[in-house]
């Protein structure tokens, strides 16, 4: 396990769900300074504190620890992140990304 992996992925999260650092630590408990220690020497915080931040952005910790939720596969984007990607596709696009979805379900 990597804390630099960790923070990566804490920080893709919050800049995913548009928040910040600081609601973070208002919504964990924990302090700001704790976190910045963590960060600074590289530290993966404690079982019971790994959990605070993970309930706090609804993803598991497993998945800031490896970057994969616990069927093994990679987080998927949200609803939004996809529909924003979609939208500006032609029809020809959209039937290019429709046969890869139906691949893709195919292999999985």
């Amino acid at each position: 396990m990597n804390a630099e992996f960790f923070w990566k992925i804490v920080k893709r999260e919050v800049d995913r769900q548009q928040t910040s650092f600081e609601w973070l630590y208002r919504k964990t408990g924990i302090p700001k300074g704790t976190f910045s220690s963590w960060k600074t020497r590289n530290i993966i915080p404690r079982a019971d504190e790994a959990y605070l931040i993970a309930e706090a952005l609804g993803v598991s910790v497993e998945y800031l620890l490896n970057g994969r939720d616990g069927t093994g596969h990679s987080s998927n984007p949200s609803l939004e992140e996809i529909v924003k990607t979609i939208i500006p596709l032609d029809q020809v696009d959209l039937d290019a990304v429709n046969a890869l979805v139906k691949a893709l379900d195919k292999r999985y």
